[in-house]
């Protein structure tokens, strides 16, 4: 690394003594601690490690077409087709394996799924779940605490995945706006759904699950350079609905995009919203739901002593983590959030809950009693029977979750998510020393690094031509050198696949400026995350002499 950054970027010893421990105690498939890894054919398996897919499999196994006529009475405890499909599936714990927002779970979530799965629960009903309801919600109380929320006013519920969790936010924001529209549909009704540019596909892709008319009913707002929500914009366009009298039902944030690790400042659009509602008198607010199914760990710091500093954690994670400390506290201004264990929470899939902030919220989502004829009415409340999607909720995900939550504890989780917040900064440290390498979105801080090589030259200047790039706002000679450079660093990218850090091809990790029609061009790029418990420095070191063995040709 050059003298720009050679400490601040260090692992401190008082840290490394940390996450060692953390690792140690619960990332280590520790057979002495974890016994259930003793259990023939899992031991097998773990022993053997992930392989890669095999070039020519086995077709004896990959022929079956018809459940077998008889029982198998062998002591195999798997069928060779089930340990065959898992010993070539993508191993997460392979310190390289960085693609994207998925990582391995930690050992005391996984034996709470299992636990979960011998007792075999369904929550979404009490008579069926027994104490495990209370489990659940326990969590919530728990995670409405680190929010900022009031645990004895907020809710939640787990769900099959990030998508339910937001589509719960477009869902009540409707049903609030219109509280008919659960038994007439939508039908003649005219409102403007708004959310980001920037956020996740299941922000559209749930709008279309809804039957919105997604042309006219549709409103993305323009993102910054960072790719947070430009609040200018969204006040125009919050603004210009109401003053027409338009419904609002949701505002859908992001609170750690996918590719650049965005956080939008939810504090501000709440207060946007505000003065919005109280100007045009509007009494049926809309509900700002956040999408945190990444970065809602960052609220296991929300009070951590950062002048102390008792887990050592680098100068330069510090000082960005203390200044997003108003972003990551600003969650509490949320009417519902979607949260992830499933991903930086090490929680086996699917692990996913969905935060309340009101829970006479859960009123505008009940159904019509008569519905639940079969259940014993004076049990439905004790559960959200009637509030919820599903008909049946596994208690797989709610298990994993509190084991991991409270034997990790905030220490753990805090010292976990440092790990990968500082191997992010270490990578972008390093990429910037690199003269053909432009970090994008430098600023923000998150498990996520984006990037964009281009064709070595003594006179390159990655700034500007990026920069460059950025302010494109007509067709013309420029757009050629955007599909020159990207075919570069493509080409680049394809050549070394596979070697050293997994990284993923992106094709927008930012954007041109926007036309007088709100259009702009999406820039691609590389990028890796950083959730990964496994992953050092080291191997961030090696990835970075890939790059630097190729600064004056292509890779071969």
């Amino acid at each position: 690394m050059s003298s720009a950054h050679p400490d601040g970027y260090a692992v401190t010893p008082t840290f490394a003594k940390h996450y060692q421990t953390m690792r140690a105690h619960f990332f280590n498939r520790d057979p002495n601690r974890w016994p259930i890894y003793r259990t023939p054919g899992l031991a097998q398996w773990l022993e053997q490690g992930m392989l890669p897919a095999p070039t020519s499999p086995d077709i004896h196994l990959l022929e079956q077409q018809h459940v077998p006529s008889h029982s198998d009475l062998s002591h195999h405890i798997f069928p060779p087709l089930a340990l065959h499909a898992a010993t070539h599936s993508k191993d997460w714990t392979a310190p390289q394996a960085v693609e994207n927002v998925i990582t391995a779970p930690c050992d005391p979530a996984i034996h709470g799924a299992l636990l979960a799965t011998l007792a075999n629960p369904n929550l979404v009903y009490s008579e069926y779940a027994g104490l495990s309801v209370e489990l659940e919600q326990t969590i919530v109380r728990q995670v409405a605490n680190l929010i900022g929320y009031d645990d004895q006013r907020a809710t939640g519920l787990f769900t099959q995945g990030g998508t339910f969790g937001n589509l719960y936010g477009y869902l009540l924001g409707l049903r609030k706006q219109f509280p008919l529209s659960g038994q007439r549909g939508l039908q003649g009704q005219d409102f403007r759904m708004i959310n980001s540019l920037a956020g996740h596909y299941s922000n559209m892709t749930n709008l279309g699950l809804l039957g919105t008319d997604i042309p006219n009913q549709v409103l993305r707002v323009k993102v910054d350079a960072r790719n947070r929500m430009d609040l200018d914009d969204f006040a125009y366009t919050l603004n210009g609905c109401l003053a027409q009298g338009l419904a609002v039902p949701t505002i859908l944030l992001t609170f750690g995009t996918t590719d650049t690790f965005a956080i939008d400042d939810i504090e501000r659009v709440y207060q946007i919203r505000e003065r919005a509602c109280q100007q045009y008198n509007v009494v049926s607010k809309p509900h700002i739901h956040v999408d945190a199914a990444v970065g809602w760990p960052l609220i296991m710091f929300n009070d951590y002593d950062f002048n102390d500093n008792p887990l050592g954690i680098n100068s330069v994670t510090t000082q960005k983590l203390a200044a997003l400390l108003p972003r990551i506290r600003g969650l509490r201004y949320a009417d519902s959030i979607t949260i992830d264990f499933q991903k930086w929470g090490f929680v086996p899939y699917t692990s996913s809950l969905v935060m309340f902030k009101n829970s006479d919220d859960m009123e505008c989502l009940k159904q019509d009693p008569h519905y639940f004829s079969y259940f014993e009415a004076s049990k439905t409340t004790h559960t959200h029977l009637q509030s919820t999607i599903e008909c049946s909720r596994g208690a797989a995900g709610a298990y994993g979750a509190y084991c991991a939550l409270n034997m990790l504890g905030k220490r753990g989780y805090q010292t976990m998510i440092a790990h990968g917040l500082q191997n992010a900064e270490y990578l972008k440290g390093r990429l910037s020393d690199l003269p053909y390498c432009k970090v994008v979105a430098r600023d923000n801080l998150g498990p996520t690094v984006a990037f964009r090589l281009y064709q070595p030259a003594d006179d390159l200047d990655v700034d500007t031509l990026f920069e460059r790039e950025q302010q494109l706002h007509q067709l013309g000679a420029r757009i050629d050198s955007i599909t020159q450079h990207s075919l570069f660093h493509r080409e680049h990218f394809l050549a070394r696949q596979g070697r050293k850090l997994h990284t993923n091809w992106v094709e927008s990790i930012a954007h041109t400026e926007f036309d007088t029609d709100g259009q702009c061009l999406f820039i691609p790029g590389e990028k890796a995350v950083f959730l990964n418990p496994y992953t050092e420095q080291r191997h961030i070191g090696e990835f970075i002499d890939t790059l630097m063995a190729t600064e004056t040709e292509q890779p071969a």
